[in-house]
């Protein structure tokens, strides 16, 4: 897996920072994640990539109201 691969850049991002989701998304929707998808078999760098995503996805927080509505 080389260095330069997107999962390896995904890993780089500072996940508490104000702009990761946006970093993230950038990455996401770029040139090399597409090539690299493209080429991207049921190996280390799929599972990774799954794992990474489901670490690092915002929790659904469902916030219940106090209003009754009838």
């Amino acid at each position: 897996m080389s260095s330069s691969n997107p999962l390896n850049q995904l890993r780089r991002l500072d996940a508490s920072s104000s702009t990761f989701h946006h970093q993230v998304n950038d990455l996401l929707h770029g040139e090399e994640y597409k090539r690299w998808m493209s080429n991207l078999g049921q190996d280390d760098d799929l599972v990774g990539l799954v794992d990474y995503l489901d670490k690092v996805r915002p929790r659904a927080s469902f916030v219940r109201s106090p209003l009754n509505l009838h």
